[in-house]
């Protein structure tokens, strides 16, 4: 998939994508907000796993080095050449484009020249890519139409016009790093390092026609211009982007000195080429078979092609947190891909393209197996989310009981209606959230961990928390605007579940935040469910609910996404409880994929995708999804055996869209109900 461009698109920046509500479907009712870190109720002193057994984090990242080490560094990279170069202009950035991180490149050449992996002279920047180059694979007739608002709309469906030009303009800029990019591969030959094009990859592009938000196939102008230069070795493609390079096979397929390599989810073209290796994995897949694939094609392809040239197409899209992607391959497994490849071409030139890879964290992964190419050490690099848990968990631990479970006007001073009615024989009411949180102790956790400086920022100045523990459905809480108006801004409900036997489980029945004071915003439509855009901290709210479970010694936290979209959100953070759940959304996301994220809410609600054997309707009955705290929680879901049950239940099962008539006549209609 072209980088950079092709996405389920979703107004604003996706990842937070308020308000957005996070409940089970087997009940209809609110909820609210929390936070901490010390010791549970019942057991005075001894510390929880706030900080020695807190939520799965990534090995500390590469540290920064001093001045000393980038000197040291700089004349090792003197002494033995460059191990790598790259490519980027600062107009490969398109603007917002749902899921899409425009900064992407950007953020790998600032963290590699932050780390002294490379030098400023090893960054060079491409000119833009001139007609000319484009009229080497592309028809004129196809580059004119270019300018027309259809062209447009068929290569870029979704974005507007002027979300469209600038994606058509990013990517000639990036046609520019892939040529300025093979040409310095070509001239050092064996004995430069990989040039890295932070951008490019766009495979999907035919010489006629474009697709997949690609519009012109960089690879393909970047050969050809070689070739009219003198250049008449052999080429391999090697594509690890999530979807097949179609264009790249269309484009070479009579030409015997271009071998292209793709191992992908679903086959886009299946026409005959007459120097191809085509693997197609299907939906779901996991390291362990994605690694044996590899394992068996790709010393293969090397021995076809006997390549004189290795173009890579390294997407990332294939990690378990893309927000498009349905396969599972961790960070490790992702590494692992690269330095295979990276082993078999070692005495090739090698140009490396960007490729796919969607959501604030797809950088990491590029810039991790680049490192690496560098300078020999494999480090992680935190995802967001761990850097904010880290976060989160510093100020959980600044956060004392006497903050959270008492203090204010909820403390326990004196002679109370509960003493007094457990004193009589009868029920005592509950009086803390969880058993341990004040509604004043809610406050305080909202103030640290930054809910309420949020809310503040939305224009309303003061905020009140009220419960009610009595609620059947769970702790109810609230929070309102406290300065006159008076609106529900949170609700959330909330209690201990042991549903998932033996593990001992926070359940988060339902969670909202919404803005009632703001207006529509066109750009921004609301999700099914939605009634007013959202507050802006999602994520404060979720740590909050994460260190509360933390902090009471749960094993996980479980909630049930009553819409695919909060499904989509999740995943990668929170994973689905059965493996045949995971297959089916696995499923769902190849038969939606290149839908906008409302439409594709839209479709499952209404029927409006079927299971390709049977014809019914893939329902949505939301199905549980943990957030693993304890050891044995998170093996059950991120093993191997998770993996394989997954890839199991995900063969043979595929799904199709259709329309409002077709789903009429399956008799399908809104609602619930497996996908599958």
């Amino acid at each position: 998939m072209g980088q950079g461009f092709r996405c389920p698109t979703v107004p604003g920046d996706a990842p937070a994508l308020p308000p957005v509500v996070f409940r089970s479907r087997r009940r209809s009712r609110p909820g609210g907000t929390l936070g901490g870190a010390e010791a549970p109720p019942g057991r005075p002193g001894a510390r929880s796993r706030a900080l020695s057994e807190s939520p799965p984090t990534a090995p500390p990242p590469r540290r920064r080095p001093g001045p000393g080490l980038r000197a040291w560094r700089g004349l090792a990279r003197a002494l033995r050449g460059p191990p790598l170069t790259l490519v980027h202009h600062d107009a490969y950035n398109p603007g917002p484009t749902g899921f899409v991180d425009p900064y992407r490149g950007a953020r790998i050449r600032a963290w590699l020249v932050e780390h002294a992996l490379v030098g400023p002279r090893a960054v060079l920047v491409p000119e833009r890519a001139g007609i000319a180059d484009l009229d080497r694979v592309h028809d004129p007739e196809y580059l004119a139409h270019l300018q027309d608002r259809g062209g447009l709309d068929r290569i870029f469906p979704g974005l507007g016009e002027g979300a469209a030009q600038a994606a058509l303009g990013a990517q000639r800029w990036m046609v520019g790093g892939t040529l300025l990019a093979a040409r310095k591969a070509v001239e050092a030959g064996r004995r430069g390092g990989p040039v890295v094009n932070l951008g490019g990859g766009l495979h999907h592009a035919r010489r006629g026609q474009g697709s997949g938000f690609c519009a012109f196939h960089d690879v393909a102008i970047a050969i050809h211009a070689l070739r009219q230069e003198g250049f008449g070795g052999r080429v391999l493609i090697v594509d690890l982007d999530l979807h097949q390079g179609d264009g790249t096979r269309r484009i070479f397929a009579a030409d015997e000195t271009v071998y292209t390599f793709s191992i992908h989810a679903v086959a886009w073209d299946e026409e005959p080429a007459v120097a191809d290796l085509d693997v197609a994995l299907g939906p779901g897949i996991g390291d362990a078979a994605y690694h044996a694939a590899l394992d068996e094609h790709l010393p293969r392809a090397f021995a076809e092609a006997r390549p004189d040239l290795v173009f890579y197409v390294a997407g990332v899209d294939v990690a378990l947190e893309d927000l498009v992607g349905n396969w599972r391959l961790s960070g490790d497994g992702i590494a692992a891909r690269d330095r295979k490849v990276m082993e078999r071409a070692r005495d090739l030139p090698l140009v490396w393209t960007l490729a796919g890879g969607y959501g604030p964290d797809a950088w990491r992964h590029t810039a991790r197996s680049l490192a690496w190419v560098a300078d020999g050490r494999d480090a992680p690099i935190p995802t967001g989310t761990e850097v904010s848990l880290a976060r989160f968990r510093h100020i959980a631990g600044g956060l004392g009981r006497e903050e959270l479970s008492g203090g204010g006007e909820d403390a326990d001073f004196g002679i109370t209606l509960a003493d007094v009615m457990g004193d009589l024989g009868g029920t005592r009411p509950e009086t803390r959230l969880l058993g341990y949180y004040t509604p004043y102790g809610v406050e305080v956790a909202m103030e640290r961990y930054g809910v309420t400086e949020a809310i503040r920022r939305q224009g309303i100045p003061r905020t009140r928390v009220e419960f009610d523990l009595a609620n059947p459905t769970g702790h109810l809480v609230r929070v309102y605007a406290d300065d006159g108006g008076g609106e529900l801004l949170i609700e959330l409900v909330t209690r201990e579940t042991r549903e998932i036997p033996p593990f001992r489980l926070l359940l988060v029945e339902w969670l909202m935040l919404q803005n009632p004071r703001a207006g529509a915003d066109p750009g921004r439509p609301l999700l099914p469910g939605q009634r007013h855009p959202g507050l802006g901290c999602l994520l404060e709210v979720i740590g909050m609910l994460t260190m509360a479970a933390v902090r009471l010694q749960f094993d996980g936290v479980l909630f049930r996404p009553g819409w695919y979209h909060m499904a989509v959100l999740a995943r990668g953070h929170m994973a689905f409880w059965e493996p045949r759940d995971e297959a089916r959304f696995a499923a769902l996301r190849q038969a939606l994929e290149g839908v906008p994220l409302v439409e594709a809410t839209r479709a499952v609600a209404e029927g409006r995708v079927v299971d390709v054997a049977t014809g019914e309707a893939a329902r949505w009955t939301a199905p549980a999804m943990v957030y693993p705290l304890a050891p044995a929680l998170a093996e059950h879901v991120r093993g191997a055996a998770y993996d394989a049950a997954v890839e199991a239940a995900a063969a043979g099962l595929s799904y199709r869209r259709v329309g409002r008539r077709e789903a009429a006549a399956v008799g399908a209609g809104p609602g619930g109900g497996a996908a599958g």
